[in-house]
C-alpha cells in the first residue's frame, strides 16, 4: 500500500522547522565563539595590563616594536602614539611643547610681593627641592623678604627671602610648608645653538604663559644693571617680556636647562634677544646662599683699568690688552700676593688712575685681554681660593703664585675703570 504523498502544508511545516533548527544551531554557534572571544579578550587584557604594571607603556611599547621616542601624553596625562593617520590634531611638536608644559607647570610659581597682592605678578620662580626651596632673578624680590608665592593648582603660600647675589642675579626663596613639586634638573651643557627650549612664566600678568625657542647663541656675556658681567649666558630667541624673569628654561625633554634672567631690547620689551643662567652657575648660587644665605665668589682687592691702545701707547707698554692695576688695597691679599700698582697718576675721563703697575694676563692660564676675560676667570671662584696670576711687569711676563682672593661685593666689583 502506497504511503500517501505528504501534503503541501505538511512540506512547509517541515522546511519551516529545518530553517529554524538550522538558525538555531547557527545562532548558538556564533553565541560559543563570541564567548570564547570574550574570553580571549579578557585574558589579553589582563596580560597588557601586566605588562605595563610591571614595565610600562614604554615596556609594551617594545614588545611591540614601536619606538619608545615618539611617547608623548596628552592633556589629561594620557599616552599619544604617533601612526600614519593620528586621531588628535596635534602635531609631533605640539605634542613635545604640551608635555613640556604638563611637566614644568606645578613647579613654577607667581611671586608676588606680600604688600601688594594685585592680579600682576613680579615675576616667577621655580621649585628647586619638595621642602619648599624656589630659585628667582634678585631683580624680582628687590628689596622685599616676605613674599606670597601662587602655584598653578590655585594654591598660595607664604614664602621669605633666604638670600641673594647681585651679581649674578639669583635668589633663594622659602616658602611654607613642604610637599612641593620639585622641577626636573636638565644640563646645559647638552645645549647647541638649533636646540629648543621653552621659557614658562607670567609675562605682563599673563600666568604660566609658555612660549618656544632656540638656542641663539651659549658662553655669551652679559652685563648687569649693576656693571657686572656674567659670563657664559644661553642667549635665545623664546619670547621674554617683563613676567617671564625668574622663570625655567626648559629643553625638549622636559627638563630645566637655564634660568630665564635678561632681555636685550631697546624699549623694554622682547625683541628676539634674552638670555638665561645656565641652570649649574643658577643652582650653584642657590646652594651657597641655602647653606649660608650669600654667594661668596672670589675678587681681587685693586682697582683696575681696561687696557687699551691708547694707554698703551701713552705708558709706552708693550703690549695693548689685558688689565691694568691701577691700584692695589696696601696690606690687601693682591698687596701680599705681589701684585703691583701704578706710580704715576694721570687723568682718564673722569678718573684718575695710575699707570707704570703690572697688566694681568691670565689668571689660571685663562688669557685676560678685556673685562668679560676678567670676570668670566673669576665668576667660578670662591673667596679664600688662592689663583696664578701671569702679569707683564717692565717689559717681562711673570707668574705671580697662590695670590689669594677675598669675597666679591657690589662695592669692590666697581673697582674698576672702563
Amino acid at each position: 500500500m502506497k504511503k500517501p504523498r505528504p501534503s503541501l502544508p505538511e512540506i512547509l511545516i517541515t522546511i519551516f522547522v529545518a530553517v529554524i533548527a538550522l538558525l538555531i544551531f547557527v545562532l548558538l554557534a556564533v553565541w560559543t565563539r563570541s564567548l570564547n572571544e570574550a574570553e580571549k579578550a579578557e585574558m589579553l587584557k589582563d596580560a597588557l595590563q601586566s605588562v605595563i604594571s610591571e614595565r610600562g607603556e614604554k615596556g609594551l611599547l617594545e614588545m611591540a616594536g614601536v619606538p619608545v621616542d615618539e611617547i608623548h601624553y596628552s592633556y589629561e596625562d594620557l599616552p599619544l602614539f604617533a601612526d600614519e593617520r593620528p586621531s588628535w590634531e596635534l602635531t609631533a611638536e605640539e605634542r613635545r611643547a604640551a608635555a613640556v608644559y604638563l611637566k614644568a607647570r606645578d613647579s613654577v610659581v607667581q611671586i608676588v610681593s606680600s604688600s601688594e597682592l594685585s592680579d600682576a605678578g613680579q615675576g616667577a620662580g621655580v621649585v628647586i627641592t619638595p621642602d619648599g626651596y624656589i630659585i628667582t632673578n634678585r631683580h624680582v624680590v628687590g628689596n622685599g623678604t616676605d613674599f606670597i608665592v601662587r602655584f598653578y593648582d590655585g594654591s598660595v603660600r607664604s614664602a621669605v627671602l633666604v638670600g641673594s647675589d647681585t651679581l649674578s642675579d639669583v635668589a633663594v626663596l622659602k616658602a611654607d610648608y613642604g610637599n612641593l613639586k620639585a622641577i626636573e634638573i636638565g644640563s646645559s651643557e647638552m645645549l647647541v645653538p638649533g636646540c629648543t627650549v621653552y621659557a614658562i612664566g607670567h609675562p605682563y600678568g599673563y600666568t604660566w604663559s609658555m612660549t618656544r625657542g632656540i638656542v641663539s647663541g651659549l658662553d655669551r656675556m652679559v652685563t648687569s644693571d649693576n656693571g657686572a658681567i656674567i659670563p657664559s649666558m644661553i642667549q635665545t630667541d623664546a619670547l621674554i617680556n617683563p613676567g617671564n624673569s625668574g622663570g625655567p628654561l626648559m629643553s625638549s625633554d622636559g627638563t630645566m636647562t637655564g634660568l630665564v634672567s635678561s632681555i636685550y631690547s631697546r624699549s623694554g620689551s622682547a625683541e628676539g634677544v634674552s638670555f638665561a643662567l645656565p641652570v649649574e652657575t643658577a643652582l650653584d648660587a642657590a646652594k651657597q646662599i641655602i647653606e649660608t644665605g650669600a654667594v661668596h665668589r672670589g675678587w681681587l682687592d685693586i682697582l683696575s683699568v681696561s687696557l687699551n691702545p691708547q694707554i698703551a701707547e701713552y705708558s709706552g707698554l708693550g703690549i695693548s690688552k689685558g688689565i691694568l692695576v691701577s691700584q692695589v688695597v696696601p696690606g690687601g691679599e693682591a698687596d701680599r700676593g705681589g701684585l703691583r700698582g701704578g706710580t704715576e697718576a694721570v687723568q682718564y675721563g673722569q678718573s684718575i688712575i695710575y699707570l707704570g703697575g703690572d697688566v694681568i694676563t691670565a689668571i689660571n692660564d685663562m688669557p685676560i685681554t678685556s673685562y668679560s676675560d676678567y670676570f668670566a676667570a673669576l665668576f667660578d671662584t670662591k673667596a679664600g681660593e688662592r689663583v696664578d696670576i701671569s702679569v707683564y711687569r717692565n717689559g717681562q711676563n711673570i707668574v705671580l703664585e697662590n695670590v689669594a682672593l677675598v669675597e666679591q661685593t657690589e662695592d669692590n666689583s666697581r673697582w674698576l675703570v672702563r
